[in-house]
């Protein structure tokens, strides 16, 4: 096969979905590693909290995106992948603006209201409510939009995308700190994903294809989040216990845990994972010290 002919199998083996979905994943993902990537600054600079405050803060803004992730797909597959990535981008464009906005005046009254750190804590995981919905919806659309014979390619263009976005979010986020305002990162951020709900409005159509299997329901995602966990029987109750103990020493800062139990629950849940929760818990490792550059400098 010639490369004219490779080329033309390409132009024609897309349909126009699967080019509005992919170019909103670069804005989207930009948007995303942006705010993630100037996140600890602001928490410290602008809103004064203290470097262990600032880490917890930041592991839930980027674990809720994770976690929600889960059952982000079958959200997904039930909502169809049009009114999913509006909702999503709607979400984000919300959710990054009141970030942005913590500070403001017209929340003093919230603020004031409630614990601050109870208050960040709840608006950093708004985001992922968008995020969670955003790849099952491009990855289902790169799917159901392309031809068998550039289904690959399709997947390698998806990849690049995220990597675009991935790489120009931390740069944009410098500039938009230098010259706006490590507030105003936000607030930029939210009229980009803002403008991609408008873009899946007006030219996004759901794609379809024949013989696609009905969506599953949130309850089969759950069992098979378990099954995947492996013995979760022991494993969710001792994660939901660290948990408890962590919004405990969060709210009573005086408090402390002896180092000897944290080292205990965290030996249970690794005895109770499976195999492959375990590639994952190792895997995780790069991404932390990945993201330390930008915690923790």
């Amino acid at each position: 096969m010639t490369f004219s002919q490779r080329f033309e199998e390409i132009r024609t083996g897309f349909e126009r979905p699967f080019w509005i979905a992919n170019i909103t994943e670069i804005f989207e993902r930009l948007a995303y590693y942006g705010a993630f990537a100037s996140l600890a600054l602001y928490l410290q600079e602008q809103l004064n909290f203290s470097t262990e405050q600032t880490g917890t803060l930041t592991g839930i803004f980027g674990g809720m995106v994770w976690f929600l992730a889960i059952f982000g797909g079958a959200a997904a597959d039930r909502l169809g992948f049009r009114r999913a990535l509006s909702i999503a981008y709607l979400v984000l464009g919300g959710s990054y603006f009141l970030i942005g906005s913590i500070g403001a005046s017209w929340l003093a009254p919230v603020r004031n209201a409630v614990p601050i750190g109870l208050f960040v804590g709840f608006v950093l995981m708004l985001p992922a409510l968008g995020v969670a919905l955003v790849k099952p919806c491009v990855v289902g659309t790169t799917a159901r939009a392309s031809k068998e014979n550039v289904r690959s390619i399709g997947y390698s263009i998806y990849y690049t995308m995220v990597n675009i976005g991935g790489a120009l979010g931390p740069l944009f986020a410098s500039w938009a700190h230098r010259h706006l305002g490590v507030q105003n990162v936000y607030r930029v951020v939210a009229l980009g994903v803002l403008a991609m709900f408008f873009v899946v409005l007006l030219f996004f159509q759901e794609p379809h294809k024949a013989g696609d299997a009905p969506p599953p329901s949130i309850a089969m995602v759950t069992r098979n989040f378990c099954v995947v966990l492996g013995n979760y029987r022991l494993v969710l109750p001792v994660l939901l216990v660290a948990l408890l103990l962590r919004i405990v020493l969060w709210a009573r800062p005086e408090w402390s845990v002896p180092w000897w139990i944290w080292l205990s629950l965290l030996a249970v849940i690794l005895a109770g994972i499976s195999r492959f929760m375990w590639f994952l818990v190792i895997f995780t490792g790069y991404w932390i010290v990945f993201w330390q550059q930008y915690i923790s400098l």
